[in-house]
């Protein structure tokens, strides 16, 4: 249900989630596509054109396995946090996670079956996210020394091993993303960034409830009320819509921790766009905290 004045559209994914997202998802699906079609004409006779023409196709894909990821986490270095938090959220694991994995193929066929609360990833985008930490420095070794003269059968047997292991995460991810009507609305989070904020409250309610939803606590007030904890507004640079927060505490988190700020009216990124505006950003700042607005302030949950 659509609440007046609250963007239907929240951030899920900054951009640089969504490219090294990409830079592994691209040249995996073509990894998994080349090394079928090798299989499939193993048995072809020589010169064996097409087959080399797939070989050749694969070890392209490779050498972009490699090569990409690395090239995006260092353009994106500016959110190395918001990687570094990805990544512990990815291995950490809770009660929740497992009760979730167990049931959820009974509630995909038994809709009054509740799943557990679940943060940022589920617990199967969870496993995906081990999956391809754990494998991705082995197909490089594995990679490199099948490429050389005279390569290990070890290293063979290895690689195919884990290939086809792994193949079962990727099927099913690209099931949930693509196919599975619950799941594949979150797809646009991993395209464009942001998704409907209704299917992240029902998907993923403790991450929503944690970063979207007014807190339960009682608000503070009176005019002891300490001055971070105040009611926070900043206005987009971009579209000049005001923006509330729930304190001047939580914006300052979301902007100098893991959390890039966005407007969920342009989408545009919010901060100061040019120096010259910060003295008259700060004296506005000043002036709304010495005033202590009484104009009630209504929270509604903080913006993408």
């Amino acid at each position: 249900m659509k609440v007046p004045g609250v963007p239907a559209k929240i951030q899920r994914f900054a951009a640089s989630e969504r490219f090294v997202h990409w830079a592994l998802a691209i040249p995996i699906l073509v990894l998994y596509a080349t090394a079928l079609m090798m299989a499939v004409y193993w048995s072809e006779p020589s010169p064996r054109q097409v087959r080399a023409m797939f070989s050749w196709a694969h070890r392209i894909a490779g050498i972009c396995f490699i090569v990409l990821p690395p090239l995006v986490l260092l353009y994106g270095k500016r959110d190395w946090r918001v990687h570094l938090e990805n990544f512990k959220e990815g291995w950490r694991w809770t009660k929740d996670d497992i009760h979730w994995l167990i049931l959820s193929p009974l509630a995909a066929v038994n809709h009054r079956i509740t799943l557990p609360e679940e943060g940022k990833f589920n617990a199967a985008e969870k496993l995906n996210f081990m999956m391809v930490s754990a494998t991705y420095p082995l197909y490089i070794w594995t990679g490199v020394l099948l490429w050389m003269e005279g390569a290990d059968f070890v290293a063979w047997v290895v690689h195919l091993v884990t290939a086809g292991l792994s193949s079962v995460l990727v099927v099913g991810h690209i099931y949930m993303a693509v196919a599975n009507p619950s799941t594949r609305i979150g797809l646009s989070g991993m395209i464009s960034g942001w998704v409907d904020r209704e299917w992240a409250r029902h998907h993923y309610r403790r991450w929503y409830r944690e970063h979207f939803e007014k807190p339960t606590a009682p608000p503070i007030t009176g005019p002891a009320m300490p001055v971070m904890q105040m009611p926070a507004k900043v206005r987009c640079a971009s579209c000049r819509e005001v923006l509330n927060y729930q304190s001047w505490e939580r914006l300052m988190q979301r902007i100098f921790q893991v959390q890039p700020l966005f407007c969920p009216y342009c989408k545009e990124k919010v901060g100061i766009t040019a120096p010259q505006a910060a003295a008259s950003v700060a004296h506005a700042i000043a002036h709304h905290l010495d005033l202590r607005p009484s104009e009630p302030f209504e929270y509604q949950g903080e913006p993408g």
